[in-house]
């Protein structure tokens, strides 16, 4: 078995320091009740940008969104390494990542020794959130860890659970337990809105993940109150106007909900022990990547490389030095 903390809570919004501080506090709860990893939602630190959906232009809002976002090489970011290791527990992070004042939906997997062993950016932004975010290069495609004593761990983002191809590369790098980031989600309310935005929707994308790759699938999503409505003004918005949107849950390898259910407005943390064998009993029947896979009839092409901002091809760099 290994124990799992899924948290559903409010960010605390546009607040760097205070959130990094609520983010301790609740990997030292979940190590206290005995959890051997905690997920924390899309862009946790320092909250999803909720504003875009009504004001893609918000030029002082941005700018303090700037502010409080999360970088790697950062005294937020040891705070939160030396929780986990106090806990000895480890934690899937999502947050705004901050580099160079250039702003990217980020994942990371720390251990339960306070090291950082996977860092990942969500591929391509979604809709309107590319008014604040970059796309990600090749390295983020390898989002897959072996964590010690908990198993491979993996994470993707929100609505990258739609995107078939990297679910498809993420499940070839055998992965036993992941992590889908989400923000808050609100039920579907009838046929003029989109059903894959809605809470029932977006379930859906984690239940088919977890049936499609044989993993267990911490679907985890942040929830708001009227703190962040009227910290993000978006009380007039179509999208994220009402308290709510707390829908976290596990689901097993083959699709089955695992947890009981916390109320969407309700702050809490889902647990649940996993039974790991149970993913070799669904993947005896589906290995999408193994046994149940024609890879001389379908596959899937990968590059991996980063690509820097600045590359000097090497023909011209040798001749620039003999002009020298």
């Amino acid at each position: 078995m290994v124990r799992v903390a899924v948290t559903q809570q409010e960010p605390l919004w546009f607040d760097l320091a205070g959130a990094v501080d609520k983010t301790c506090r609740l990997v030292e709860e979940a190590a206290s009740n005995g959890a051997q990893l905690i997920a924390f939602p899309e862009v946790w630190i320092t909250g999803y940008p909720m504003w875009i959906w009504t004001r893609p232009i918000d030029a002082e809002m941005a700018t303090l969104y700037i502010k409080n976002s999360l970088s790697y090489d950062s005294p937020e970011m040891q705070k939160i390494c030396d929780a986990a290791k106090q806990g000895n527990i480890a934690v899937v992070l999502g947050f705004s990542e901050n580099d160079g004042n250039s702003l990217y939906i980020a994942q990371c997997i720390i251990s339960a020794t306070g090291t950082i062993l996977m860092k990942r950016r969500k591929l391509k932004p979604t809709h309107m959130e590319r008014t604040v975010f970059g796309d990600a290069g090749g390295k983020s495609l390898f989002n897959v860890i072996d964590v010690d004593g908990v198993g491979k761990v993996g994470a993707l983002s929100c609505w990258e659970h739609a995107q078939p191809l990297l679910k498809y590369h993420t499940m070839s790098l055998r992965e036993q337990i992941h992590v889908a980031a989400w923000p808050p989600l609100y039920p579907h309310e009838g046929v003029e809105t989109h059903f894959a935005m809605s809470a029932e929707g977006c379930q859906t994308l984690s239940q088919a993940f977890a049936i499609e790759s044989g993993t267990f699938v911490l679907h985890c999503t942040s929830m708001l109150t009227s703190k962040g409505i009227e910290a993000m003004k978006t009380s007039d918005s179509p999208l994220f106007s009402t308290t709510g949107g707390g829908y976290s849950a596990i689901f097993g390898p083959d699709g089955r909900r695992l947890s009981t259910p916390i109320p969407p407005d309700q702050e809490g943390i889902v647990y649940g022990d996993l039974p790991m064998d149970l993913i070799l009993t669904v993947r005896h029947f589906v290995d999408a990547v193994g046994h149940y896979s024609r890879p001389e009839l379908l596959w899937l092409g990968v590059d991996g490389r980063e690509k820097p901002h600045v590359r000097m091809v090497e023909n011209e760099k040798v001749e620039a030095e003999k002009e020298v």
